[in-house]
């Protein structure tokens, strides 16, 4: 059932990534934000049976048009494979590999189907998870209590969250660990705060790298457990028999196949890999870098709104942080590249003055101190947003390192997109975007001005960060580089989908990042190991749930 796979589609060098050392994915040390790697084992669609006579006579190109929430899923023109299963599980990274391993111990039967030609997709990229109050912990005198974890959690977000779900990963996460020590998951035995973060709840897998302690491993036990995972099959719309969901059809090496199942797991990695569904939350994708895999296309926001889910879309958190489309795209694989360009700290957290599109300062520039994904928001509702900084800040942040000064004096002259301009004076930067000159000199004033008197009346950035712009004087549009998203639309705590009037939608659930309702509009990545806990946590809920609604 599975082959050993010697090619892999690899978007990194290694299995080790920059990414991991930065505190936009540490909260998370989420769901990651890079494409699936690493040599691992993967099971083909299984050979037809003489009994398994095909639904129809299509070639695999006779998928219906895309369909949409008014119209409902699309129905393929012909089916060329059809199999008939208790549950389909659509998406096997992290969480899709915890619900197919649970599902397995359950005696549910059951078939996985994944897009890439490997599984553990983004959970390759993890370093660890959340708990509290698990074995390791009380070993080392670690005590921390779920209102800690729920009202710093529930405050940051604005009091938006379901803090029942938040209470169901804390009171579920020693016995999450547990689970995993049986399946064969490696640990460090490390516990700490992951660099920063605000409680000591981060266990780290063996050798720091989730590919060793936890896809590896979980990948051996589904071989154990005889597993049916179908490859690069990727779901294309649900079935929905009587209002309830009854499968879902699929396009892979079979052609058009047709999944029949009393329930289907919605198990993606989110939408974070596709500009278009970026744009629709409300993100300018102009120049965007997107990180994260394309793998990660919002099928299951798709599939879900399309068979009547609510749309939460624009309440969805991510992970996001400004950049500056003239510099080159961050190579996560080079973990000296970051510390030595210093491509975030030019765009956001330093001695530099943000204004949108009017000229107008809109919010203090060290956002990234309260939390580091949180800089994008304010400046989301702009047209468009820009950072002034001087030759002083320029050369403080460049000028130490040749590799650094060369990268940003090309980005300069070269220019790309048009979104990096030097001037001798404020008016004369004005014209690069058209910002009325007299509006952005007044604002330019108005912060040095602050910064002489030492405290930022206005915003209340520190007074340290309040450093006088001094000609020459640089201007650069920001763009955004998007890692992933969690969310997208409403799931309960059993992980049903809730259509538009709250209610579930009979057979269908979600898990992972794609049913990941913990976070609203901002991704806090304070707590952490909290994403990847939800992955393992809601993958073994949704099992369990799905257990009891076919046993009725």
């Amino acid at each position: 059932m599975y082959e050993e796979k010697n090619e892999v589609e690899q978007r990194t060098t290694d299995g080790t990534q920059g990414v991991s050392r930065r505190a936009f994915l540490a909260g998370g040390a989420a769901a990651g934000a890079l494409a699936v790697a690493g040599s691992l084992l993967g099971c083909a669609p299984a050979a037809p049976k003489a009994d398994d006579a095909p639904a129809g006579t299509g070639t695999g190109g006779g998928s219906a048009p895309a369909a949409d929430a008014a119209t409902g899923p699309a129905v393929p023109a012909n089916i060329d494979k059809e199999y008939t299963t208790d549950l389909l599980i659509i998406g096997v990274g992290g969480s899709g590999m915890t619900c197919c391993v649970q599902a397995a111990l359950n005696g549910t039967d059951f078939i996985a189907i994944e897009k890439a030609s490997v599984i553990g997709g983004n959970a390759n990229f993890v370093e660890g998870m959340f708990a509290i109050g698990s074995k390791f912990q009380k070993e080392l005198g670690i005590d921390v209590t779920p209102a800690q974890i729920i009202e710093a959690e529930m405050s940051r977000g604005q009091y938006r969250q379901n803090g029942s779900m938040w209470m169901d990963l804390c009171v579920k996460s020693a016995e999450n660990i547990d689970w995993c020590l049986e399946q064969g998951v490696l640990y460090s035995g490390t516990i700490d705060n992951y660099y920063g973060g605000l409680y000591p709840t981060f266990h780290w897998f063996k050798d720091n790298k989730s590919k060793v302690g936890f896809v590896e491993p979980m990948t051996k036990r589904l071989e154990e457990l005889g597993a049916t995972i179908h490859l690069e099959t990727a779901a294309t719309s649900l079935v929905l028999a009587g209002g309830a969901v009854a499968g879902a059809y699929a396009e892979g090496p079979e052609g058009v196949v047709k999944y029949n199942a009393k329930a289907v797991v919605l198990a993606g990695g989110g939408f974070g890999g596709n500009p278009e569904v970026i744009a629709k939350q409300g993100w300018d994708t102009e120049g965007i870098f997107v990180v994260g895999s394309p793998n990660a296309a919002g099928d299951g926001y798709r599939m879900a709104t399309e068979a009547g889910a609510m749309d939460m879309l624009t309440d969805a958190a991510q992970s996001i942080l400004y950049g500056i489309q003239a510099f080159p795209n961050i190579d996560f694989a080079n973990d000296a590249q970051n510390p030595i360009n210093g491509y975030f700290g030019i765009a956001a957290g330093g001695p530099m003055l943000w204004v949108n599109e009017y000229g107008d300062r809109f919010a203090r520039e060290n956002l990234t101190t309260d939390n580091l994904v949180l800089q994008c928001i304010p400046g989301k509702v702009n047209k468009a947003n820009y950072c002034i900084f001087d030759q002083g800040y320029c050369d403080a942040t460049f000028g130490a390192d040749e590799a650094a000064k060369k990268m940003f004096e090309d980005s300069l002259a070269s220019n790309s997109g048009k979104t990096l301009f030097k001037a001798e004076s404020v008016e004369e930067l004005a014209g690069f975007f058209g910002h009325d000159p007299a509006a952005l000199k007044e604002t330019v004033e108005r912060y040095n001005e602050l910064a002489a008197k030492g405290v930022d009346e206005d915003f209340g950035k520190p007074a340290e960060l309040m450093v006088p712009l001094a000609g020459p004087f640089y201007i650069a549009k920001l763009t955004y580089s998007f890692f992933f998203s969690v969310g997208g639309f409403l799931v309960n705590r059993k992980r049903q989908v809730l259509d538009t009037a709250k209610e579930p939608i009979e057979g269908l659930y979600a898990i992972g990042n794609d049913g990941n309702n913990n976070y609203r509009n901002v991704y806090t990545i304070n707590m952490p190991g909290t994403a990847f806990g939800n992955q393992v946590n809601s993958g073994r809920e949704a099992a369990n749930y799905i257990q009891e609604y076919l046993a009725g």
